[in-house]
């Protein structure tokens, strides 16, 4: 054949549907050789009449047939091949059926919905705890809700938007069911907020439905991140400038009247809530305020966040990427870690 009409091993590949390194494999195995190699290269040159048989591997390679059988088929008669090809049919059929009922028997497992009994005040207070930081970005769905959180440690409530992510556990009076971890839409929160309070609560947790006291809803479908690593990466950091290891206590009304003064912000501005304020952690208390080694964070996102401990003591360490650390004295269980924000993006 003359070797302008022959095809080179990616022309073949492209014609065929064969990827260019499966060839060297189908060659040694005497299914596809090609017509012809260069002696001293080492060069594969397929024929154009080749090309065909080159499809028919392909098609029987996308349905996972044995090379062994696709030698079969390639040179037994039409008879034999056929045989082999229907061979192979009912075993992924077989195989198809085993693999539904086994399907079939997770999405029963994963059906199953898990019920809960709470304290309604203190499951209130936990959703209230979080929900200043549900997230709103379009591009973020799994971040419009409130994350249930269910294991064998109990329940835990996370909120996050990116910037900052709240976390509080809720106790668990009775719970029916597996572990679980749904994403509860921010509507089903805030319908459930403005109910009127009941003494206990039940809630029930599945992956196509949930309820909240009387307040029913559709979850979330979508991944949520994975908040545990997050918070164990933004641990603190020692030091005089940042405070101790074991952090700054303060109390949260403190605090809070100490961020939204208008007399401290940023190096920038006047103060106000929409600039942003320059916290430093001293090894006995916190400044806030243009003073060394601050740390800039917007105003209106501390201010939520200290708001939702009410009028507990606050341990405040810095962290990871100059992150604030806000956690309960007495709740280790609440926490809400604060993102900084550059200084620059605020110069007016």
């Amino acid at each position: 054949m003359h070797p302008a009409t022959m095809l080179t091993v990616g022309a073949f590949s492209r014609a065929s549907g064969l990827p260019v390194s499966a060839l060297r494999y189908y060659d040694a195995a005497g299914l596809l050789r090609p017509a012809r190699v260069d002696p001293a290269t080492g060069y594969r040159w397929y024929a154009p009449d080749q090309v065909e048989r080159g499809r028919l591997v392909a098609r029987m390679r996308q349905t996972g047939m044995p090379v062994a059988d696709i030698c079969r088929v390639i040179t037994s008669d039409a008879v034999t091949a056929r045989r082999v090809v229907d061979a192979h049919q009912r075993r992924l059929e077989a195989e198809l059926a085993t693999a539904s009922a086994h399907l079939a028997d997770v999405r029963a497992l994963l059906a199953a919905t898990t019920t809960l009994t709470l304290d309604d005040a203190a499951l209130c207070a936990a959703l209230r705890a979080v929900r200043h930081a549900v997230g709103e970005d379009a591009g973020w769905p799994a971040l419009h809700g409130v994350l249930f959180d269910l294991d064998d440690a109990g329940l835990r409530l996370v909120a996050t938007d990116r910037h900052r992510m709240a976390v509080a556990g809720a106790p668990v009076v009775g719970v029916s069911g597996p572990r679980v971890r749904v994403i509860v839409p921010v509507a089903v929160v805030d319908t459930f907020l403005d109910r009127a309070p009941t003494p206990r609560v039940d809630v029930s947790l599945a992956a196509h439905r949930i309820t909240l006291g009387g307040v029913d809803g559709t979850p979330i479908d979508a991944l949520y991140p994975d908040y545990q690593a997050v918070l164990a990466a933004h641990g603190s950091w020692p030091g005089s400038s940042r405070g101790e290891p074991g952090g700054v206590t303060v109390p949260a009304p403190d605090l809070l009247e100490r961020v939204l003064r208008s007399d401290v912000g940023s190096e920038t501005h006047g103060g106000g809530r929409d600039d942003p304020v320059l916290i430093s952690l001293d090894p006995a208390k916190v400044r806030v305020g243009d003073a060394p080694g601050t740390v800039a964070f917007d105003r209106a996102y501390l201010a939520d966040a200290v708001r939702s401990f009410g009028d507990a003591d606050l341990l405040l360490t810095v962290g990871e990427r100059d992150a604030m650390r806000l956690a309960a004295v007495h709740s280790p269980d609440a926490v809400v870690l604060l993102m900084s924000v550059r200084r620059d993006s605020w110069t007016a």
